[in-house]
């Protein structure tokens, strides 16, 4: 792919993706974006567990 054609690609509206998803209504739309970061902080607490210090030098989200 040129440079040029990649100006022109059209940028995806994620936002209007989520909303379309959720038949137009915004409170569910956050809902399920709240839900979605719940469970992302969830798992990288638990990946914080599992790796170890030593693994990462220590370093902490």
């Amino acid at each position: 792919m040129t440079a040029e054609a990649k100006r022109e690609a059209p940028q995806r509206d994620e936002a209007a993706e989520v909303l379309a998803l959720h038949k137009g209504d915004p409170i569910e739309a956050i809902r399920s974006l709240l839900a979605e970061r719940a469970r992302l902080e969830e798992r990288l607490a638990t990946a914080v567990v599992i790796m170890g210090s030593g693994y990462t030098r220590g370093w902490r989200p």
